[in-house]
């Protein structure tokens, strides 16, 4: 699994149409969740600070963005749900296996930053059409490595992503109907690949947890 923190400067986001128009609005945006996500956009649950001379309905005169349902306001900025079709966000859900993780937002002094995990191959396809329609001024990635992960360093690397993905795909569920060549298709290698990399990682982590009761 790869993490990876993306960040815009204010500069930088300032030629981009309907960002730039966004700021002008906004003083500050950020997501607080994902209330929904279907294939054409995202439903957004996000606290605004809108600035002096401008409303809260020009953020629906922008083609990818649409307010819902305006919630509450108190000193920090006004709550509401918005509807979000921007590119960035289309990419972002159209690949599988990769989870943006709010909160994350804009700000008119520090520009935009958000956080999106997930597996290596779907990570290289994001960052891809992220470099071409919106190239980011800074991209840290790092491999995710905590306390329970180090409990699995007897895999390799290629395993722990096959069997991090037929888990996160369902693929050991009751009834699933996910097959290895579906999986197989998501990482672009070859049935017989994967199936003998899940085998592997199986055999070692059975192998690992009969270790580990004695």
């Amino acid at each position: 699994m790869r993490k990876v923190l993306l960040r815009w400067k204010v500069s930088s986001l300032s030629g981009i149409d309907e960002i730039d128009t966004l700021m002008q609005i906004c003083e500050r945006i950020e997501v607080l969740g994902h209330l929904s996500t279907e294939p054409d956009g995202v439903t957004q649950l996000v606290e605004l600070r809108i600035n002096e001379g401008h409303d809260l309905s020009e953020i629906s005169e922008l083609d990818s963005f649409e307010v819902i349902e305006r919630h509450e306001e108190d000193e920090s900025g006004v709550l509401v749900s918005i509807r979000c079709t921007h590119p960035l966000a289309l990419s972002a859900v159209g690949l599988s296996n990769i989870y943006v993780y709010p909160p994350y937002g804009i700000d008119s002094k520090n520009g935009l930053e958000f956080r999106i995990f997930g597996i290596s191959s779907s990570i290289r396809s994001f960052l891809e059409f992220v470099r071409t329609v919106m190239p980011p001024d800074t991209i840290s990635v790092q491999t995710i490595k905590n306390d329970s992960e180090k409990d699995y360093d007897f895999l390799t690397e290629k395993q722990r992503e096959v069997l991090e993905l037929a888990v996160l795909r369902g693929y050991y569920e009751d009834g699933s109907e996910v097959t290895l060549k579906q999986l197989a298709d998501e990482l672009g290698i070859a049935r017989s690949t994967i199936g003998e990399h899940l085998k592997r990682a199986e055999s070692e982590v059975v192998k690992k947890a009969v270790s580990d009761f004695n």
